[in-house]
């Protein structure tokens, strides 16, 4: 839960969204590590994008959800993605 909520103070101070968005963002990034753990894997993505769960989603939220992800990805100084 830490993560998550390090990752939208990162958000409140790096990006201007809004309240509604940054909320979002997070739930996406949720939904993402609950389909496959959150790793520091500069494959992930694709990983994801493997997962049935993740196929199953409207095009709409698969973009958001990776979105999220590369979000965080920045936040952690992953590189590649």
């Amino acid at each position: 839960m830490q993560k998550y909520n390090d990752f939208r103070e990162w958000i409140d101070e790096n990006t201007t969204y809004t309240n509604s968005t940054k909320s979002n963002i997070v739930s996406r990034l949720k939904r993402a590590d609950g389909i496959l753990e959150i790793s520091d894997d500069p494959i992930y993505l694709y990983k994801l994008s493997q997962k049935t769960e993740f196929l199953k989603l409207t095009v709409s939220v698969k973009s958001q959800v990776r979105r999220a992800v590369k979000l965080y990805f920045q936040y952690k100084g992953i590189e590649g993605v």
